[in-house]
């Protein structure tokens, strides 16, 4: 997605793994939900977030959903993905020189 469809914004979300000791039913080390196939640290996510933004030159900022536990954070995160103004002239300069 973002090295071909090259949207502006993206916005991706997932559970803070580190918030589940906070769900007294949930047994340690099982995903809140089934379909979930990972669960990420606040650390990984924002690893992995950085990456994918300086490879496709994005800028991200980081942003909490929920309410923030002083100590595990809160319990989902969210990446808020935006091209940076080099990569949007890029894309432009791209779809020209495809359209002449």
């Amino acid at each position: 997605m973002f090295g071909s469809a090259r949207p502006r914004t993206v916005l991706v979300t997932t559970p803070n793994v580190e918030y589940n000791v906070r769900w007294e039913t949930l047994p340690a080390g099982h995903a809140r939900h089934g379909d979930h196939r990972f669960e990420w640290t606040r650390e990984e996510f924002r690893a992995w977030a950085r990456r994918v933004a300086e490879r496709h030159a994005y800028e991200v900022e980081f942003v909490p959903v929920g309410d923030e536990d002083p100590e595990v954070g809160p319990p989902t995160q969210m990446a808020v993905f935006h091209q940076t103004e080099k990569s949007v002239m890029a894309d432009r300069t791209a779809k020209e020189v495809r359209a002449a």
